[in-house]
């Protein structure tokens, strides 16, 4: 469980986060890194990373069914599902193991609390996180996925 007073607190993993969090301790501030799930962010657990696997998946069992066209003989392709998640997860695994995140930030001075569920604020300076951490810092930084919203009642158009 980390606890303790930082310099500058980054809530997001993602490359915004990554990057900030670099910057703040590359500049000398006492940094810990929040995020809700893994390191690495939507990228390479919700996004191309993941996506890019089932394509080839797909792409895979096209080709299979294309062999007889070319005298090929063979069976229809069938997809096993819990498989074909297990081989996602291990895709998602390797690239974490190639890019170590992780380790990269933590040689920088990063402190990484990973896997910390949601956070919230308890006060302008202090965070607490669905698992228990509670967090400090004079400087928190938000770098996390904003879904934007549109409301018709405010004119945010420049003039």
């Amino acid at each position: 469980m980390v606890n303790g007073t930082f310099d500058v607190m980054v809530v997001g993993g993602g490359p915004a986060g990554i990057a900030a969090a670099e910057r703040a301790a590359e500049l000398g501030a006492k940094t810990v890194l929040v995020t809700q799930e893994l390191v690495g962010g939507m990228a390479a657990h919700d996004g191309p990373i993941p996506v890019r696997t089932l394509a080839h998946a797909a792409r895979l069992v096209r080709e299979a069914q294309q062999l007889v066209r070319y005298g090929i003989a063979s069976v229809p392709p069938t997809v096993n599902y819990q498989k074909l998640l297990a081989r996602i997860r291990d895709v998602i695994y390797e690239f974490h193991q190639q890019v170590d995140l992780i380790g990269d930030l933590e040689t920088r001075g990063v402190t990484i609390v990973a896997q910390a569920g949601a956070a919230r604020f308890v006060d302008a300076h202090t965070v607490e996180t669905a698992v228990g951490h509670h967090l400090s810092a004079h400087h928190i930084i938000i770098a996390q996925v904003v879904m934007r919203a549109r409301y018709p009642f405010l004119d945010l158009s420049i003039r």
